[in-house]
């Protein structure tokens, strides 16, 4: 065999010995290609891609620097193999250029002098120029400077390996794009968000100048409006003193203030729903008698009843407290608005006010729960959802009357009370509206009696009394003459100012005990003048009470602040003059009739309320009281206490007060 083999020509041996080079050559490039193939497939994500694309051709080939551009849409991108990327705006590379205006690649040769290489075992240098395409759409142009290797030695297995970093790359662009496209959106839609943002602040600053201006508005409006309506309703009241009035002019004045009081309603309404849109309603809770509000409020609804051919009833549970902390002023108007209401939309037939209570945990704490139903034209059941909006009257156009606005403010009043207000209706058959209330129950002792004039009027002060100096500072002539009438009438004397400026100078000159201070006047306003006035010798002695047609709280409370003694709200009653006289002065007058105080809680005693117990208990109490007999009587009302505790507890008080008369005039009446 082996004399067969070296038989063979060396011509021949010399071309099987290249052949088996080129083949080992081969398969050594191939390996180049695959072990390129695997490191470039070791990272993700685009950049990474393209670093370690880099690093693996320079690790396994060689070259100075190698620069890969890429297309991502129609904008072109450059990195090389030193970690430098940047966004091009034109390519000044003409090789470049030309492979991606033509998919071919280009080679040439040069030493290595232009580089910072030292290779003394190679005299040449190649740059290759390589297009990476998918099929005919161009990704990128590699760029490869100073390699010791030719392309035509790799010729066979380049196509393999540019082929696969194009797809490498377009996949990873691909995945760039989608991620960019939807990091794009999202920077879009904090674009969009921070505008709207920018846009919402600037509304929100619109609404609360907006706000402002209306509260000033409000404000400015409270006083204009309320102004005049205390001259009218002031003036009415004053003229119904007259006695020598004919039944028409009487009637006529009726129609006035009834008018005029009518008008009030309805601008306290628009007034006190822009103070609850405004979050300016502050709940004052204080200790009373929820019995006597009760019954006050019935009365009051009792004549409008009446008139309208109503029955009004009052079906109060024996859980139902009498003494309670809470904001009486508030709970009043709830009720009117809502008694009011069921008067208002029933034309025949009755309303009724149910009274209970129950117990909540904590014990000093019960819901009120007042039901307030009636017989009217009742509510369509897709009207109900709208029946407390604002400016919602629903119904029949011809029973739609007032502002709109009093369900609405009931329901809020109700709300920041801690409570909430139900209804129920059925059209044509009638409505029922549920007020529920948590309240503080208390004693009786923690009640200040307030004492009421019972609609007596002033005639003059009673003997002994000294003749008061009062001073009037107001700008309008109506209301300082209304008021400069009202004083006279009683026997005060009386001095006039027509602003602040003059109201000081007044009070140095005359001295006076009481002074009524507006608030809105021009040169000096009454808030400035009371400060001057306190500052001045003997200025802390006077009384001060400001008059002010301002609902709102710190608008009165800057009066008080200032140093006035009490304020009162235009229009104002004339029992509330002569009371915060009484008050701060300690004035005593003398009445039209003799003058019997009582208590709130003697609303209580009536004939109807009396003649609900047994005859031979309420005889046996009338002979007691007849007799002087308070031991007796007590053991009576004793009695009566488990059937009515509320009037036990008032007879109790008058027979403990010596009060045989009253207790025998009411029995008299009642016919027992």
């Amino acid at each position: 065999m082996l004399n067969e083999l070296m038989t063979i020509p060396v011509a021949e041996w010399n071309k099987l010995k290249q052949r088996a080079t080129k083949l080992a050559l081969e398969k050594s490039n191939q390996q180049l290609v695959m072990q390129l193939m695997r490191k470039m497939g070791e990272a993700s994500g685009l950049e990474n891609v393209i670093d370690n694309m880099l690093r693996s051709i320079v690790d396994v080939i060689g070259g100075a620097n190698l620069i890969l551009y890429y297309k991502i849409d129609a904008d072109i991108f450059y990195a090389d193999v030193y970690g430098l990327k940047k966004h091009l705006q034109q390519l000044d590379d003409q090789r470049v250029s030309n492979a991606f205006t033509t998919g071919e690649a280009s080679e040439y040769e040069h030493d290595f002098s232009d580089t910072q290489m030292l290779t003394p075992a190679f005299t040449h240098a190649y740059t290759w120029v390589y297009p990476l395409k998918v099929g005919s759409t161009m990704i990128g142009v590699f760029k490869m400077e100073s390699l010791h290797v030719a392309m035509r030695d790799l010729h066979n297995q380049l196509p393999l390996f540019f082929n696969y970093a194009a797809l490498v790359l377009k996949n990873e662009i691909l995945g760039h794009t989608r991620l960019q496209h939807i990091n794009n959106l999202l920077q879009q839609e904090i674009i969009i968000r921070k505008q709207t943002e920018q846009e919402l602040l600037a509304a929100k600053d619109e609404a609360e100048a907006a706000n402002r201006a209306k509260s000033i508005f409000l404000a400015n409006m409270s006083h204009e409006l309320r102004t005049p309506m205390n001259a009218v309703l002031g003036f009415s009241q004053l003229m119904q003193k007259d006695s020598e009035l004919s039944p028409a002019q009487r009637e006529t004045l009726n129609i006035i203030n009834n008018s005029g009081k009518h008008l009030l309603k309805l601008i306290n309404d628009v007034l006190d729903m822009a103070k609850i849109e405004a979050g300016r309603v502050i709940i004052e809770n204080g200790n009373f008698d929820l019995g006597a509000l009760i019954l006050d409020t019935i009365d009051m609804m009792h004549e409008r009843a009446e008139a309208k051919g109503l029955e009004l009833f009052l079906d109060q549970s024996s859980s139902f407290p009498r003494f309670v902390n809470s904001d009486e002023a508030k709970l009043r108007q709830i009720l009117l608005n809502l008694v009011g209401n069921a008067i208002k939309y029933t034309q025949k037939g009755r309303v009724v006010v149910y009274l209970r209570a129950e117990d909540l945990p904590d014990n000093q704490q019960c819901l009120l729960i007042c039901e307030i139903e009636d017989t009217g034209i009742g509510i369509a059941e897709q009207d109900l959802p709208f029946i407390f909006d604002t400016f919602v009257q629903v119904g029949r156009e011809s029973y739609q009357q007032g502002s709109g606005l009093g369900l609405r403010i009931t329901k809020q009043y109700a709300e920041l009370m801690g409570g909430q207000i139900t209804v129920a209706s059925e059209l044509d058959k009638g409505s029922s509206f549920i007020l529920k209330l948590p309240v503080t129950k208390v004693e009786q002792s923690e009640i200040i009696n307030k004492l009421v004039l019972d609609g007596k009027q002033v005639l003059g002060l009673a003997e002994g009394q000294p003749v008061y100096r009062v001073l009037i500072v107001e700008d309008q002539l109506e209301n300082r003459l209304l008021l400069k009438r009202l004083m006279e009438f009683v026997g005060f004397q009386v001095f006039e100012a027509v602003n602040g400026e003059q109201g000081v100078e007044q009070f140095k000159r005359w001295q006076p005990d009481f002074i009524w201070m507006d608030r809105r006047m021009p040169i000096m306003d009454g808030i400035a003048a009371t400060q001057k006035i306190r500052a001045l010798p003997n200025g802390d002695k006077v009384k001060i009470v400001a008059l002010t047609a301002s609902v709102f709280t710190e608008q009165q409370q800057e009066f008080l602040n200032a140093g006035v003694n009490d304020i009162v709200s235009k229009p104002y009653r004339e029992a509330e003059i002569f009371a915060l006289m009484t008050k701060h002065l300690g004035v005593q007058f003398i009445y039209d009739e003799p003058v019997i105080r009582k208590n709130v809680t003697e609303q209580l005693l009536n004939d109807e309320r009396l003649k609900q117990l047994p005859e031979a208990l309420l005889s046996e109490l009338q002979q007691a009281a007849m007799s002087l007999d308070i031991e007796q009587s007590l053991v009576a009302i004793e009695q009566i206490k488990a059937l009515d505790a509320q009037l036990a507890d008032v007879l109790a008080e008058r027979i403990n007060q010596f009060d045989f008369e009253v207790v025998t005039k009411l029995l008299s009446d009642a016919d027992i």
